[in-house]
């Protein structure tokens, strides 16, 4: 690797996070023509941007810092953005030799930063909850970028595309018959189960999609959620077309797959921001978590949840005990709820549907 004055962009490490930088990372890439900028992080966000730029100028991190800190200095580093909160990232970038280390000032790093944003917080001194798009736009914008459009936006590979397309053909989903919608369901959720809507019920709505609109049901699962894949499609009366309990899978062939279909349904999960991505109609389902923190605005998108006394909680597992309270931020989300949400977006998308009934201010519920 050629030595150089780059600017390197660390990446966040969530896949939803990574999906919702984009159009910070936009703007910077347009603020520094001829500068080299190279996107650090690990592997999985790097897949998630996919070919956005040459191979060269995506660097997977190591998981050691001492590791980290000698590839960056072979690359050569001038300038780093942290687009993470973490203290690591921003010793990796000091220690790497970057004079100029921008971030927000948080996690006890700010001294080691050069240029820093404080972060909002309320007054009882918790962090504000602000859109992570917004939190990354404010970011680049302190650079002097100027950050035109808040549009989440990803590239797909040919390999992937050409995949996908092989899967459906192989599972015998014609996707020129618009009168059945291609649903895809999304019943995983890698930060913990206080996100996940149970399989039970992801299999009732499958159900009822198939019975009221014809719809070919896939049933999304990375691999290490191969068994959510395998409840939900047991408890369906129906066959899924598609099911990825035990399939392959991989975030670009995600990606791609959802391109070809016309509704996602899914937990608060990076799934989310990839369909709104690939513009596609998505209807997520909200249960410990607080939406503001990611917020998009997307018109396509529908958030479905019940207000309880102790949601949002931001936990991974739901800390009340055994009983009728248990999950209840989720136990009271009804698959006739997430149905309505469902039904409407697929309405709207009908060519007979005027566009502007779309979706209602701020495309939410």
């Amino acid at each position: 690797m050629a030595t150089g004055q780059s600017i390197v962009i660390f990446l966040p490490n969530w896949v939803g996070d990574v999906v919702m930088a984009t159009p910070a990372i936009r703007a910077m890439v347009r603020h520094w023509p001829g500068r080299r900028i190279v996107l650090a992080g690990k592997p999985v966000a790097l897949t998630t941007l996919g070919p956005v730029a040459e191979p060269e100028d995506m660097v997977a991190l190591p998981e050691g810092i001492w590791a980290s800190v000698r590839l960056l200095r072979r690359i050569g580093i001038a300038q780093a953005v942290l687009l993470p909160n973490s203290f690591r990232s921003a010793l990796i970038a000091r220690l790497a030799g970057a004079d100029s280390v921008a971030g927000y000032a948080r996690d006890g790093r700010g001294w080691l930063l050069t240029q820093k944003l404080a972060p909002r917080r309320l007054p009882d001194g918790r962090y504000m909850p602000v859109p992570a798009v917004d939190y990354y736009i404010a970011l680049a914008e302190m650079l002097g970028a100027n950050c035109i459009s808040r549009d989440l936006a990803l590239p797909l590979e040919p390999q992937h595309e050409a995949a996908a397309e092989r899967l459906l053909a192989e599972c015998g989903v014609d996707r020129g018959d618009r009168t059945r919608p291609v649903v895809m369901l999304n019943p995983g959720a890698s930060f913990g189960t206080s996100k996940m809507w149970s399989a039970e019920k992801y299999a009732h709505l499958a159900d009822m999609l198939i019975e009221r609109t014809g719809a070919r049901i896939i049933v999304n699962a990375a691999p290490a959620e191969r068994q959510i894949a395998r409840w939900v499609a047991r408890a369906m009366r129906n066959t899924p077309a598609v099911s990825f309990a035990g399939r392959d899978n991989s975030l670009g062939l995600l990606k791609a797959m959802l391109r070809r279909c016309d509704l996602l349904v899914t937990n608060d999960t990076g799934a989310r921001h990839l369909a709104a991505a690939a513009g596609v109609s998505v209807v997520t389902i909200f249960g410990s978590t607080d939406p503001e923190w990611s917020r998009i605005d997307y018109p396509r998108e529908r958030l479905v949840r019940v207000d309880v006394e102790c949601s949002p909680c931001q936990l991974k597992l739901c800390p009340l005990p055994a009983g009728p309270d248990y999950h209840k931020c989720l136990e009271r989300v009804s698959p006739e709820m997430v149905l309505a949400a469902a039904e409407e977006l697929l309405d709207a998308s009908r060519p007979d549907v005027p566009a502007a009934s779309v979706c209602g201010p701020g495309g939410r519920r």
